[in-house]
């Protein structure tokens, strides 16, 4: 009999310490652990940790507080993962008084940010002009551009494909494209930087831009131009 009101119990109490065990994963999955520059970091290497703290129209908010539990900072996101700065922020120092604040657009900061030191003095304001940053190219992206029949052996494939030597020789040698994918997946600054017969390269080139459109490279979840280098070994 007392065997039997221990199992009921414990079949009772079970969906409690489930639900307990799940909330407590939860929380934890909801955090971004970041190194002392706010980059993402290992938990046990982390100086910071950031989580979502609601809603403000379209836009998520995100609050950044030191491992020992301190708001360092916050603001609103474009992306519920608070990948994309975008509105205004705040950051603190360490006693809680504001550190600076201003806007940011699409990730960067833009505008006049005021700042002020521990004791909340003001000091010289930053002035930040985010659109030449939007034409930076990059060669290396968080996702990298995609050919859209797969991946850069599938691309190398298909180039030779559209390659044929006037002469009916076997065409031999390696030749060596750049371009940049846009951020509508076009492609454009095609160049040759490799490979000895000029006629050869220019079909090679031509190749390359018959496959537009690409899928983007991305950097915090929006678009980016990103610079390929593509060699083709015959």
């Amino acid at each position: 009999m007392k065997t039997y009101q221990f199992l009921l119990i414990a079949a009772m109490l079970a969906p409690i310490a489930s639900n307990c065990a799940f909330g407590q994963q939860d929380g934890q999955g909801g955090r971004q652990y970041l190194s002392e520059v706010l980059a993402p970091a290992p938990m046990k290497k982390a100086a910071y940790y950031r989580e979502l703290s609601g809603k403000e129209g379209e836009l998520f908010i995100g609050k950044t507080f030191t491992i020992g539990g301190k708001l360092k900072a916050e603001g609103t996101y474009k992306d519920e993962a608070l990948n994309l700065p975008h509105g205004h922020f705040t950051f603190y120092h360490t006693n809680g008084r504001v550190e600076s604040r201003g806007e940011y657009i699409d990730g960067n900061k833009a505008g006049v940010w005021e700042r002020f030191d521990a004791w909340g003095e003001p000091l010289a304001e930053k002035i930040y002009n985010p659109e030449p940053l939007a034409n930076i190219v990059y060669t290396r992206a968080q996702s990298m551009p995609q050919f859209k029949d797969g991946d850069e052996k599938a691309l190398v494939r298909y180039i030779k494909t559209r390659v044929e030597s006037e002469s009916n020789r076997r065409v031999k040698g390696t030749y060596t494209s750049t371009f940049i994918v846009e951020k509508d997946g076009t492609l454009s600054e095609l160049k040759m930087i490799e490979g000895q017969d000029e006629k050869i390269g220019e079909q090679v080139a031509g190749a390359i831009k018959s496959t537009e459109p690409w899928k983007p490279g991305e950097d915090k979840g929006q678009p980016v131009r990103v610079q390929m280098r593509v060699p083709v070994q015959f």
